[in-house]
């Protein structure tokens, strides 16, 4: 294990809080949910250096939403999310010299995350093999594991929720089952979710190998993280509960988490409500002024009633939500203890006085005279000595190759040669 190579005293008095300051993490391969691991290492203050081939570098940069012209080299909105605060060096670890200058930047870094399906490096295999008995401890990131029948598989995000039964035990009630495949399933938050286990699992390898002889080694499964979340699922193999059934019955509502959840557009946005139980129907039916039509026993008279007449009553609520501003009826609700939430758009988030209270967006400069506002840390942190972790602040996106100098030429006082070479050869 690297020695950490520039820690922050444990006297100093700075107001700025970094707990993971002194950490040098180095990151290898193009993924969403491997970034995203690195991103969150990085916002706690360690060093992470990103790896991305020359040329083109990590073909997230190409991935929208655009900022700017296409085709300027410009980083995009998703790639300076999961990437700002990091240092980008290029090389081309597919070539001997290339990929010898990364086992020597590995062995001077504390961790090495890497997802290995998109990247080949044999001194990466090395570090997995445990070959280097002085290494940085390893994470590696794929969807189905480096060991067991499926390892090294190839997948997406996609692929494994589905492999894994999360998608399925996601999937709406449909009116034909049999012909209505579970499709549809988490989009990009799938990988973000993978990407919190990866800062989790990472922060367990940095503390694993403190004062250690032998470095650790993370074999991080997309589907088992997605599996891990099967909870009532497994409950339910075990013939604990009814078994979750995907058929919906005519005239039927939805039914989310054993109730009732209706959609009812407002003047100003909509909400979703759950009064599932009759003391919880009765407040709502006070939140909504007690209509005439809620006195009709045959219409919503006991739970098993509203769920028969769902429909009528989703027609109804909604003649009364469209004439409400959204919030007032939250609040409303809320006050009567009634399960309710308004359906939030990015506008009214980026509005939203709570999260502007808590620094919760940063700004993320995007190197072409943009900016746009990106989710900082979810949590505030404070330590004994009263230095806070910094939020709400603006963030770069790390232009292609900036680091090689510092990192590569001057970090290691490359010969001529060296220097040459890699220059020559484009692996830079």
């Amino acid at each position: 294990m690297a020695e950490n190579r520039s820690a922050a005293s444990s006297g100093s008095t700075a107001a700025k809080l970094q707990p993971l300051a002194g950490i040098r993490v180095l990151e290898v391969g193009s993924d969403m949910a491997l970034s995203f691991g690195g991103r969150l290492l990085s916002d706690l203050g360690a060093e992470v250096i990103k790896v991305e081939p020359p040329g083109g570098g990590d073909p997230l940069r190409h991935e929208g939403p655009l900022v700017g012209e296409p085709g300027t080299g410009e980083a995009t909105a998703l790639f300076g999310y999961l990437n700002a605060g990091k240092r980008s060096i290029t090389l081309d670890c597919t070539r001997a010299s290339g990929d010898d200058m990364l086992s020597r930047i590995a062995n001077k870094c504390d961790l090495v995350l890497w997802a290995p399906r998109d990247t080949s490096s044999s001194s990466l295999e090395a570090l997995l093999l445990g070959a280097d008995g002085d290494s940085p401890a390893l994470l590696t990131v794929t969807p189905y594991g480096m060991q067991g029948t499926d390892a090294r598989r190839p997948g997406t995000p996609f692929i494994v929720q589905h492999s894994s039964g999360f998608a399925f035990h996601q999937a709406a009630p449909v009116t034909d089952p049999e012909n209505t495949p579970p499709v549809a399933c988490a989009d990009r938050e799938a990988a973000l979710t993978v990407g919190l286990v990866v800062g989790i699992s990472a922060l367990w390898a940095i503390e694993a190998a403190r004062g250690s002889n032998s470095a650790p080694l993370v074999d991080l499964s997309a589907e088992d993280v997605f599996a891990y979340m099967l909870v009532e699922p497994y409950a339910e193999a075990n013939g604990e509960h009814a078994r979750y059934n995907r058929q919906r019955e005519p005239g039927s509502g939805t039914a989310v988490v054993g109730g009732l959840v209706w959609y009812l557009p407002c003047a100003d946005g909509a909400i979703l409500v759950s009064p599932r139980e009759d003391h919880q129907w009765a407040n709502w039916v006070h939140v909504m002024g007690s209509p005439d039509w809620a006195k009709d026993p045959e219409l919503c008279g006991s739970r098993p009633v509203r769920t028969k007449n769902a429909e009528r009553l989703q027609e109804l609520m909604a003649e009364w939500s469209a004439t409400q501003a959204a919030n007032d009826v939250f609040v409303a609700a809320q006050e009567n203890r009634v399960a309710c939430f308004p359906l939030s758009s990015a506008d009214d988030l980026l509005a939203n006085p709570q999260l502007e209270h808590r620094r919760f967006f940063s700004s993320l400069d995007c190197g072409n005279g943009q900016t746009v506002p990106i989710p900082g840390l979810p949590f505030h942190m404070r330590d004994g000595e009263g230095r806070v972790l910094e939020k709400g602040t603006t963030v770069q996106s790390p232009a292609l190759g900036e680091g090689n100098q510092k990192i590569i030429f001057d970090g290691f006082e490359l010969d001529d040669t060296w220097i040459e070479t890699l220059v020559r050869y484009q692996l830079v």
